[in-house]
């Protein structure tokens, strides 16, 4: 079950209307000031201080071409039409004499664009890899090939904004996802995607969509056009819980998506993404979403171990997914990284054939007109676990209250874990305890000697046969 290759969702066919026009302002325009939008000049520190390319890769049929080795902050000039280019675009920064507003601009950007493309002409990349165009609209052949089943291999130094990074949604197929020394000016991020098929809707010649965060009803219920595009953004808003440090979604036949957590003594956590519900050619739109799900993740989240969490009975109870916008998907498919081959330890989750349903009126009574819901996906689990701390000495008095049935037919026991930080990925077993009595309601008190700054995670457990399987788990709150 585990094991199963996603191939089958990550091929896109390319029978999509282009747009005339895929122009946007390449690094150099994006460094330079202007009157009307902020820049990097306006960020403290000027250009010196943003993200930049290190190196980037395109690869076709196992063979690598490098286009970027060795990159530094310094945006590259004189870059030949045709050539695959970057542009890193701050989002949400306030111009100069502008006052830094909740909701309006910020002092750093809250979010950055991070666009693959190929250079048009001067000051302007495209990024319609089916149909590339000139400057003057005609054909553009590129100097590397790309097609939907390229990957971009491309690693970012985040400079001065990698210590408030949180999560990252790219548009395209996730292969490789890795991030080192986050919190600190020497964070960096090291992305492989494939490219995959964004809407657009023109209104004259001016490009609109839904790619506000969070990600919500969107007016647009037909894209007029498509294009095969590969970018990301990463999303700097400290309001999502530090856990989610270094978390990577992706979407493909979207405008947006977006990420959000309740915490709590039952956390949850839910991502949408936006999305018209009819390509350009009256077809039915469906989409792919996925997440990467650290080991680091699933622990300090769910309260599972590594080992727990590769099991059929976690995937099943903790991981239960819940539409809530009218619209349907297939069943998730789980596929097991490896740090070494994909970049993180952990699960690529992905969510296959979503359609869209159109939006609801704001008293929960009748459609909205030409309106389109987000496709939400709520995480929660079918058994809560409740889960209190009280310090007793120099020791933890853990009390879990779980109401399963599994209990009342079985042997139970709570096993308690010790993890170091949020962004830990394994934990140390300090106690296991049986449950006294069988019964439905199960409230275990567990006793156990700990260090105060590290969390604790208790995990339910039901003897079947010879070995233990999962029930619930709960993780002790900052």
């Amino acid at each position: 079950m585990f094991a199963t290759s996603i191939a089958m969702v990550s091929s896109e066919v390319v029978h999509a209307a282009p747009p005339p026009n895929t122009g946007m302002p390449d690094q150099t325009a994006l460094d330079s000031s202007d009157p009307n939008q902020a820049n990097w000049p306006q960020l403290t520190g000027g250009v010196a201080s943003r993200p930049y390319v290190t190196a980037l890769s395109v690869i076709n049929n196992g063979v690598s071409t490098a286009v970027i080795t060795s990159g530094t902050a310094i945006a590259e000039t004189n870059v030949a039409p045709g050539r695959i280019a970057v542009a890193i675009a701050p989002f949400n920064l306030c111009r100069q004499g502008q006052t830094s507003t909740q909701g309006i601009c910020y002092s750093t950007p809250n979010r950055i664009g991070v666009t693959i493309g190929y250079q048009i002409q001067p000051g302007q990349i495209g990024f319609d890899f089916a149909s590339p165009k000139a400057a003057d609209g005609t054909p553009l052949t590129l100097a590397t090939p790309v097609t939907a089943e390229t990957e971009f291999d491309i690693s970012l130094n985040l400079n001065t904004l990698g210590k408030t990074l949180r999560w990252t949604w790219a548009n395209g197929f996730v292969s490789y996802w890795n991030t080192s020394n986050l919190g600190t000016d020497g964070a960096t991020l090291r992305l492989r995607l494939k490219p995959a098929l964004m809407p657009i809707v023109l209104q004259g010649s001016q490009q609109v969509g839904c790619s506000a965060v969070p990600v919500m009803a969107c007016q647009y219920s037909r894209s007029t056009h498509e294009t095969l595009s590969a970018n990301f953004v990463l999303s700097l808003d400290t309001t999502n819980d530090e856990l989610f440090t270094g978390a990577l979604f992706s979407s493909s036949r979207s405008y947006m998506g977006s990420l959000m957590t309740v915490p709590g003594e039952s956390p949850k956590l839910s991502y949408g993404v936006s999305a018209p519900q009819t390509w350009s050619d009256g077809s039915v739109n469906t989409s792919t979403m996925s997440a990467v799900l650290s080991d680091a993740v699933i622990l300090n989240f769910f309260g599972a171990t590594p080992k727990v969490a590769a099991t059929a009975e976690f995937t099943a109870a903790a991981f239960s997914l819940q539409r809530t916008d009218g619209g349907t998907q297939g069943n998730p498919v789980w596929t097991r990284w490896t740090a070494e081959s994909n970049g993180t330890s952990g699960w690529l989750v992905t969510i296959p054939d979503i359609t869209f349903a159109s939006a609801v009126g704001t008293s929960g009574v009748g459609k909205q007109s030409n309106s389109v819901a987000p496709a939400t996906v709520k995480v929660n689990s079918k058994v809560t676990a409740k889960l209190s701390a009280k310090a007793a000495g120099r020791a933890t008095v853990l009390t879990l209250r779980v109401t399963a049935s599994a209990c009342a037919k079985s042997a139970c026991r709570v096993v308690v874990t010790s993890i170091n930080s949020k962004i830990a990925s394994t934990g140390k077993t300090v106690k296991t305890a049986a449950v006294s009595k069988r019964s439905k309601a199960v409230l275990a008190s567990v006793k156990t000697n700990s260090v105060s700054s590290q969390r604790l995670a208790a995990m339910l457990q039901v003897k079947k046969g010879a070995k233990w399987v999962y029930v619930a788990s709960a993780v002790t709150s900052d």
